[in-house]
């Protein structure tokens, strides 16, 4: 009992440093301080993940209330008018009176709102959830609209660039988070299990010889370099794991390996990953979103422009520059920046429909149709190219036949599309003709691009085995490969104690035995191999003290896993040597923990909401629960190795 108790308090106690909820600083892979490893320039900003939709107090009163249909319908179309196809602080605070009506049980009123909210921002996700709990409020029986509602805002949440980047970066946090924590538990079993058999080493090699006494003294010394090296706790439980590599069973010698790719690997990519979506070629992917989608202001334009002044040749940025150019009617720098957009990428099809649409809003619809046909033989299959072609040819000629011609074939392959600008009876440019802009797809293929830089991906592999720790001269990751490949060729010049699974008894000298209660062959000690298994007749206080020793340590052990598998689910596994199976269940514990840690994710947006919480708290408290339950019949199933006969 009280080696199971130590043993849950030193799990407790190094899951939480590894947390930071023990240290004044941060250790967990989020902080630039994690491993005290140096990562880039910009990271020592704190992370503030651009404050993306800041409030524009000039445009819109954040206090303001918007309640009466025809104020919307008119800002409706001044946004339509503008080009902008979603308006999130309006959403915002649409949601925000919808939310307020909802409490005060106008259900109605709330729908009316979240429904005005979708349609200023089709695109984001907080829209659809508040619609889908506005009629939650007014029917809970009514699934036929709320279930709709809620897919609608998952998928949303794919669609809109922001949303579907926090949603990746919280998945990969978490889950590199669960890995890591679950390689702490195993390696902490590797120490519990395996470190006796180091002491016992020292102690059977005690002698007042000065080699004996320097080798011993050596041994104790290396015990202590992850303090004098200062390294953190991982870094600390892999060099003990490794350092006990000829006491471990085959079995888990290979997880250890694996210990330390997982360790060079996950803790890098999280902080890189971090300092990147800090950094500006991230924030510079955000405003042209911001721009393509959303509404824009002077200074998003600025970032815009400070970051084409380094990278000139950057198209996106040319073409988002041209975009909002286009719209503000500045129609002479919109044509300048989309040649200069369509010079650097001459197969960037959205550049050439858009410069045409400069054209036909300069009255020139021959350069228009010129450049709809460049764009249409780039993209044959893109409605929107024949439907301003059709606009184009309706501005030049009379004869029907090109006019109509255009018009099926961008019905055809896009009848959705064609009939909402049919519908549209307006002169103003941004309405009459459909600007393309920069898709969710294009701006994930910029962000990975820019992730991985020009390198390559085998660069930022590489990297990460030569990243060095502030005032040191060696390099974490090679020492330890090094220091891995030592201890593997000096266990297999010397021989290692192991300690026999049947009796705990340290040993060198192994038997395979075998017995019709245990039919798989085990290895066993020399003692118990003669004893239960070949079944000699020795003194009967021999056999009797021996069987006593075995039925006390499978006794035990079987305490252990059963007692710390009710506090870290898979514990068990890994305590009797099925680490693939535990190291599989305790990840998964991992990941329902971290799950309610970080309920709201670890990066999230400006004024964002969790959506439906009381049932998001309803399904993953009860997969945990269903996820426990199975896991405590399995531990109650569990059973001595070996049984000895009283």
């Amino acid at each position: 009992m009280k080696k199971a108790i130590g043993i849950l308090i030193v799990l407790v106690f190094s899951l939480l440093y590894y947390m930071g909820a023990l240290t004044k600083k941060e250790t967990l892979p989020l902080s630039k301080e994690f491993f005290s490893i140096e990562t880039s320039p910009y990271s020592d900003r704190p992370l503030d993940f651009k404050g993306i939709w800041v409030l524009k107090s000039q445009a819109i009163d954040p206090k303001a209330s918007f309640k009466n249909p025809k104020e919307l319908d008119q800002l409706y179309q001044l946004k339509l008018d503008k080009g902008i196809k979603n308006l999130p602080l309006l959403s915002f605070m649409l949601i925000r009176e919808a939310k307020q009506a909802r409490e005060q049980g106008d259900a109605d009123q709330a729908i009316g709102l979240a429904s005005y909210a979708i349609k200023f921002s089709p695109d984001l996700p907080q829209s659809h959830f508040e619609l889908a709990r506005s009629y939650w409020s007014q029917n809970p029986f009514q699934l036929h609209k709320i279930l709709p509602e809620f897919f609608r805002g998952r998928m949303a949440q794919f669609r809109h660039y922001p949303s579907s980047l926090i949603l990746f970066y919280n998945l990969f946090y978490v889950l590199s988070s669960a890995i890591l924590m679950t390689f702490i538990v195993f390696g902490i079993v590797i120490m519990v299990k395996y470190l006796p058999l180091y002491f016992y080493d020292i102690r059977r090699n005690l002698t007042h010889e000065i080699s004996a006494l320097l080798i011993n003294g050596a041994k104790i010394f290396v015990l202590f370099l992850p303090f004098f090296l200062r390294l953190d706790i991982l870094w600390a439980i892999l060099f003990w794991s490794i350092l006990l590599w000829g006491f471990v069973v085959k079995k888990e010698r290979k997880f250890i390996l694996i210990f330390l790719i997982i360790l060079v690997y996950l803790p890098f990519f999280l902080r890189f990953n971090a300092s990147f979506l800090d950094g500006p070629a991230s924030d510079v992917i955000l405003e042209i979103n911001q721009a393509n989608h959303e509404d824009w202001d002077k200074t998003n334009e600025q970032k815009l422009e400070a970051w084409l002044s380094t990278h000139p040749d950057d198209a996106e940025v040319l073409f988002t520059l041209g975009l909002i150019q286009k719209r503000e009617g500045r129609y002479v720098q919109a044509e300048e920046l989309y040649q200069r957009a369509t010079q650097q990428n001459q197969r960037f099809s959205e550049a050439l429909s858009n410069l045409g649409n400069v054209y036909l809003a300069k009255k020139q619809p021959n350069l228009a149709i010129d450049y709809y046909q460049k764009a249409v033989g780039l993209k044959p299959n893109k409605g929107a190219y024949y439907y301003n072609l059709y606009r184009a040819h309706a501005q030049e000629t009379f004869l029907s036949r090109k006019i109509d011609k255009a018009f099926e074939k961008a019905r055809q392959l896009d009848p959705k599309l064609v009939d909402y600008y049919s519908t549209i009876d307006s002169p103003n440019m941004n309405r009459l003709v459909i600007d393309e802009v920069l898709t969710t797809s294009k701006l994930w293929r910029r962000f990975l691009t820019q992730y991985i830089g020009r390198e390559g991906p085998l660069y930022r592999l590489f990297n990460a085995w030569f990243e060095k720790i502030p005032s040191r001269t060696f390099l974490v990751p090679v020492l330890f490969l090094g220091f891995l490949i030592g201890m593997s060729r000096y266990s297999r010049a010397k021989r290692f104690f192991t300690r026999c699974p049947m009796c705990g008894s340290p040993t060198y000298r192994f038997y395979l035995g075998a017995s019709d209660e245990e039919p798989d062959q085990e290895l066993i000690c020399f003692n118990c191999h003669r004893i239960f298994v070949q079944k000699e007749k020795l003194h009967p206080k021999i056999t009797e003290k021996k069987s006593l020793q075995v039925r006390q340590f499978q006794k035990q052990n079987n305490f252990i896993s059963k007692f710390l598998s009710f506090f870290f689910v898979g514990f068990g596994d890994l305590w009797k040597e099925h680490s693939l199976k535990g190291l599989f269940f305790l990840f998964i514990f991992f990941i329902f923990i971290l799950r309610f840690i970080y309920w709201n994710g670890v990066m999230t947006l400006f004024n964002t909401q969790s959506s439906m919480t009381f049932w998001r708290w309803i399904f993953w408290g009860g997969l945990l629960v269903v996820f426990y339950y199975f896991s405590l019949r399995r531990v109650y199933r569990f059973k001595p190795r070996f049984e000895i006969e009283p």
